[in-house]
């Protein structure tokens, strides 16, 4: 922080005024002298400037306005004229602490707040420079290309700060997951198999319980409920083998999520009068299956505990995201709530399905009767203009841009010193911009880029040899070069490997042919063919000495940074996908023992269940039902760890008490299944259930877990 600061303020005191001195004390009217007071002046302007720039880390804006002041000063106690080695250099490493400056700034701010300390540089630089020298457009020209690159090269820094931050949070993060691999594993499986079991196995208890209650009054839904348990028995068992099958290789499943519209039938098929609300259409691909997880959860509560009851299901997008709401009425005055089905991870299943999301889950009682499930999920919104201008001011078009004004700069500046009439000034430019804008996308296509440059880079002395433009115009076109050793950067950095990028620099001789051409065929050689094509080739051998040594320096640091950032990346990646490695290594080792656990127990009672409703035991589908979520229950305890279950509610809460008195559970019109007969008393709660309080849910108010 301190040593650049130091060695900037160290050299130009040397500079000037302690050289001067020290070699002679000159005359200070001629320029070689030293003015007293300009001496003063300068010193403190370098010690505040270094000063200035021990802050350009934490504080890069006040910095650059502490260099700003500094120079001015500066600038305008040296007397005009004052000078070293060359006229006005005297503060020339004071000059370039401005530069520093704005790199800071861009490095360390972010790239909105970049563009504004840019304008006022240039505006204040092009101010200082009009006051001392008078107002040039090539000076404003050539200023603000030196203040836009330097502004680029910073934001190119501070994204490859970014890219190592990054990279070193995937590690961090892949470490985390090494570490939390089994556990975390245990979690996930946890809610898959909760997931395949809670609400048909449920659905079955429900169904069985009404037809052993109504079973003297109405046999027939005896043969409903069987017929019904057979079907949904089957169907476990399948996706519990299916789970088995796949969990030691952890395949994945080709499922589609169905819609929230097909869920609410599913459940109104069951007996729920669910009302949907979509005023925004279904949830969008990248929330649906957690959305679908969380609302297929709630509603399989409100079978346990509110059967027969009104339930809405509301899906919506807001200010703060996606936002699912299930509520429920209370159960209806005649039906009987299933306790001992819960598990006691509905709701931590819940939270954790929001929370991978960035979300949240809220689940109480209702104020007026009833139980609220809520799941807020942050979903982002399309980018209007302004983000998508933030969007391209962080990315490289910002650097691409910059660096295409700058090899513009030197020939367009030159073109205010060149006596060109409207019509060729207007042709020049153009061949200047068409020369260099291929470049915008020579990441992406190098090659094609390289060619296109070679083949413009004709245009400008075609223009000469044509007489649109004066054929003394030519030497504008010499800094056109720069567009094609770009090319040749772009080539050796991102066509492929030195073996195959080698030839690229070979394409300067174009731009090296043209211009020779250019030279040979002046007005005063027109007329001697010979003459022309002999200075030709002597001006063609001497570009090329001076363009193809620098045409491979070029590609050679294109090369040396395509290896760098290759090599970056597979150290980067490689550590990484060495962690996840492991860690995958570790989850595969618990996938296999859980599926070891669900092929001793739990298939073995859910196997039970079809076969008892094929005999046409009521009485063994119920024990055999209940059994296989005793075995679930079992298994996932010990994955997740003891809990309190969804079904344990705290004393004195009776938000979902069905009336003593009351019939048994009673479905929704056209489900015979499940209405009572009259006079047969309801299935009423024991103690201490007389309602539901999800695990860690504080009653009456939420309490949101994200």
């Amino acid at each position: 922080m301190f040593i650049l600061p130091a060695l900037l303020a160290a050299a130009q005191l040397l500079l000037w005024p302690i050289l001067p001195l020290v070699r002679d004390a000159g005359d200070v009217a001629a320029g070689t002298g030293v003015a007293p007071g300009a001496a003063v002046v300068v010193v403190l302007a370098t010690l505040a400037a270094a000063a200035g720039l021990t802050q350009r880390r934490r504080r890069p804006v006040h910095a650059l306005v502490v260099v700003a002041a500094a120079i001015t000063a500066a600038t305008l106690a040296v007397p005009a004229g004052q000078y070293v080695l060359v006229p006005g250099d005297a503060i020339l490493v004071l000059a370039l602490t401005d530069l520093v400056a704005l790199y800071s700034v861009a490095v360390h701010r972010p790239a909105r707040t970049v563009l504004v300390p840019l304008g006022g540089v240039v505006l204040w630089q092009t101010a200082l420079t009009t006051v001392t020298d008078g107002f040039a457009v090539t000076d404003v020209v050539l200023l603000t290309a030196v203040y836009v690159v330097a502004a680029a090269l910073g934001r190119a820094r501070a994204r490859w700060n970014a890219e190592r931050a990054a990279a070193a949070r995937r590690l961090e993060a892949a470490r985390k997951a090494h570490a939390e691999a089994a556990d975390a594993e245990r979690r996930r499986l946890a809610r898959e198999l909760h997931d395949v079991t809670a609400h048909h196995l449920t659905s079955v208890v429900v169904n069985a319980q009404a037809a052993q209650l109504l079973g003297d009054s109405r046999p027939e839904l005896r043969a409903e409920a069987l017929a019904f348990a057979a079907r949904t028995g089957r169907d476990t068992l399948a996706a519990l083998r299916r789970l088995v099958a796949i969990m030691p290789l952890d395949e994945p499943r080709a499922e589609e999520v169905p819609s929230l519209a097909a869920l609410a039938e599913d459940f109104g098929t069951l007996g729920q009068r669910v009302t949907l609300s979509l005023p925004d259409g279904e949830p969008a691909p990248a929330i649906a299956e957690a959305i679908h997880g969380i609302a297929r959860e709630a509603l399989t509560n409100t079978l346990r505990y509110a059967p027969g009851g009104a339930v809405t299901l509301l899906f919506r997008y807001g200010v703060s995201g996606a936002e699912l709401v299930v509520e429920d009425h209370g159960g209806d005055p005649g039906t009987a709530a299933a306790t001992g089905l819960g598990g006691g991870r509905g709701v931590t299943g819940m939270r954790e399905r929001a929370g991978a999301l960035g979300g949240t889950v809220e689940a109480g009682p209702r104020t007026q009767g009833g139980w609220v499930v809520r799941a807020l999920v942050p979903q982002t919104a399309p980018g209007g203009a302004g983000r998508r201008l933030r969007r391209w001011a962080g990315s490289r078009a910002v650097l691409d841009f910059c660096l295409i004004l700058l090899v513009l700069a030197l020939p367009l500046a030159g073109l205010g010193s060149a006596e060109l009439t409207t019509a060729a000034w207007w042709a020049v430019t153009a061949a200047m911009i068409v020369h260099a804008a291929p470049l915008w996308w020579r990441r992406r296509h190098p090659w094609p880029v390289l060619a296109v440059v070679a083949a413009t880079g004709w245009i400008g002395p075609l223009l000469c040899l044509t007489r649109v433009a004066p054929a003394d115009a030519g030497w504008l076109f010499l800094f056109g070069t720069l567009s094609e050793l770009v090319a040749v950067h772009a080539a050796g950095s991102f066509a492929g490997p030195p073996r195959r990028t080698w030839p690229a620099p070979l394409v300067t001789l174009s731009p090296a042919l043209a211009l020779a051409a250019t030279m040979g065929f002046e007005p005063g050689t027109a007329g001697s063919v010979p003459m022309a094509v002999l200075l030709t080739g002597v001006f063609t051998v001497l570009f090329g000495v001076v363009l193809i040594p620098a045409a491979y320096a070029s590609w050679w640091a294109g090369v040396t940074a395509r290896a760098r950032r290759d090599g970056r990346r597979e150290r980067e990646e490689g550590r990484v996908a060495a962690v996840l490695a492991g860690a995958e290594a570790r989850a595969a080792a618990e996938r296999a023992r859980i599926a070891d656990g669900l092929r001793a127990e739990v298939l073995r009672h859910a196997a039970d269940l079809p076969e008892a409703a094929e005999r046409g035991d009521l009485t063994g589908v119920l024990g055999a039902a209940r059994h296989a979520l005793t075995a679930m229950r079992s298994l996932l305890d010990g994955l997740t760890g003891p809990s309190r279950r969804d079904d344990q509610p705290a004393a004195g809460h009776a938000a979902h008490r069905p009336a003593a008195g009351h019939a048994a559970h009673r479905p929704a019109a056209g489900h015979a299944a499940h209405r009572p007969a009259a006079g047969h008393a309801a299935h009423q709660p024991a103690a201490g259930h007389a309602g539901r309080q999800p695990d860690d849910v504080e009653v009456p108010s939420f309490r949101s877990v994200s």
